[in-house]
């Protein structure tokens, strides 16, 4: 793309079945104040409900500045974020997922202003707040406009909310293990951590959204450890992360594994506990 018209930031937006939520979605990138442009990349895949015809009319409002790729099939979770993410042209790239949305208009702004003078930042994301399928708060974070700073190989340690992140362009491609796991976010932080380091900055920019079509938010306890297990088993074995990003790895499997066996012992689910060491084991 010629440079002088390449966005500056392009947000990747994964929508499947999304209906009651995408437009709040597609506004809340709409809203940015920004003085730098922007592009929308959307991948709606495939979805049996309203979404796509949302996302076309949108498309259609804002012109140039929403990039909807062809919907001819389903691609999964993992092949549709991949070919939105290599399909952005920006310096930078945000994610927001279609059942998410942004609640500041400054967020982009802010963001790129701090990469902008962090040239050893490959990545920052920020607070967000919890909301049910009707908006109604759940959990509130409180922004006081500190910044905390973390080694790239800390962020493997670190929790980053999906609609949070703002990160440099710098995957160009996505090695076979991420399309066998379900926690893309961790993964794709992960393969970030190589470029750079990162930074939480302390204001809330957006909102996470617990509904009844969210299926991780609909998987027992049990399940949503196994996943987490399960993509840094395949995190470990890829040929894409280094030996000292294969050392940080195993700390947080090691980790993750100590800490789900003590939640289930205090709860007295000695079974859970049980299937959990053996599903460790055996993957």
């Amino acid at each position: 793309m010629n440079q002088a018209m390449r966005p500056l930031v392009s947000i990747c937006m994964s929508t499947y079945r999304h209906e009651r939520f995408i437009k709040q979605a597609i506004e809340g990138v709409m809203m940015q104040q920004t003085d730098f442009d922007i592009e929308l990349v959307i991948g709606e895949d495939f979805s049996n409900d309203g979404t796509r015809s949302i996302c076309e009319n949108l498309a259609a409002h804002y012109g140039s500045k929403i990039k909807l790729l062809p919907s001819d099939r389903n691609y999964g979770q993992n092949q549709n974020l991949s070919r939105i993410i290599l399909a952005c042209s920006g310096k930078y790239i945000a994610m927001c997922e279609g059942d998410d949305y942004w609640i500041d208009p400054d967020k982009l702004f802010k963001q790129v202003d701090y990469l902008e003078k962090h040239p050893a930042h490959v990545m920052c994301f920020h607070l967000i707040n919890t909301v049910d399928q009707e908006g109604g708060l759940l959990e509130t974070q409180e922004g006081d406009g500190s910044v905390t700073e973390y080694r790239g190989m800390d962020l493997f340690h670190t929790f980053v909310p999906t609609l949070s992140i703002l990160f440099r362009n710098c995957l160009d491609y996505f090695p076979p293990e991420f399309y066998k796991i379900k926690s893309t976010d961790a993964f794709i932080v992960g393969m970030l951590s190589g470029h750079g380091d990162g930074a939480r900055l302390g204001f809330v920019g957006g909102c996470y959204r617990k509904h009844d079509g969210g299926l991780f938010n609909q998987l027992p306890m049990l399940d949503k450890y196994k996943q987490a297990i399960h993509t840094r088993k395949w995190m470990r074995r890829s040929d894409y992360f280094k030996k000292e990003q294969k050392k940080e790895i195993r700390r947080e499997l090691f980790r993750r594994e100590v800490l789900y066996m003590k939640i289930f012992l205090r709860k007295r689910q000695l079974w859970s506990c049980f299937r959990l060491v053996i599903f460790y084991i055996s993957i």
